[in-house]
């Protein structure tokens, strides 16, 4: 598992090797506020060959949503 960083939130990846040997990732959100605590877990949709490709394509979709919620109140 990896957890990074984007806009004062959490992501972690969970990434895994498929048996026709291409990688998935889902990711779960993790935000901490003044006024709330919460995670959203998601399934990025897009296959890869390879386990860098699929963590970052699973922190663009993280951090785009993220970027989307606006910040943490």
């Amino acid at each position: 598992m990896t957890a990074l960083s984007h806009n004062g939130r959490w992501v972690t990846l969970r990434s895994g090797r498929q048996p026709n040997g291409t990688w998935v990732c889902g990711y779960t959100i993790l935000e901490s506020g003044p006024t709330r605590s919460s995670s959203r877990k998601q399934r990025h949709q897009e296959i890869f060959s390879t386990r860098e490709a699929v963590e970052a394509g699973a922190f663009e979709a993280a951090q785009s949503e993220i970027d989307a919620c606006g910040p943490l109140i």
